[in-house]
């Protein structure tokens, strides 16, 4: 038997016997809370790129204010 045919094999064995005894199979959360996780984890590195971004350009914004300040004071 070929590593492929075993997984499917021990499938139907399983739904064989699981479905004439009343019990359906339930999915597996597993897939759900890793989706969970991935997006929890996307939503935060978003907001620590945005905060990064705001520093930045506030950085650069004071800057050019000091740099503005600085060139009038050159011209009087």
């Amino acid at each position: 038997m070929s590593p492929r045919a075993r997984p499917a094999l021990l499938l139907l064995m399983l739904l064989q016997t699981a479905v004439p005894q009343g019990r359906l199979l339930q999915p597996s959360h597993s897939g759900t809370l890793i989706a969970a996780v991935v997006t929890g984890i996307a939503v935060c590195v978003i907001i620590l790129l945005i905060g990064i971004l705001f520093i930045i350009l506030r950085k650069r914004q004071a800057s050019r204010g000091a740099v503005g300040q600085y060139v009038l004071a050159e011209c009087e």
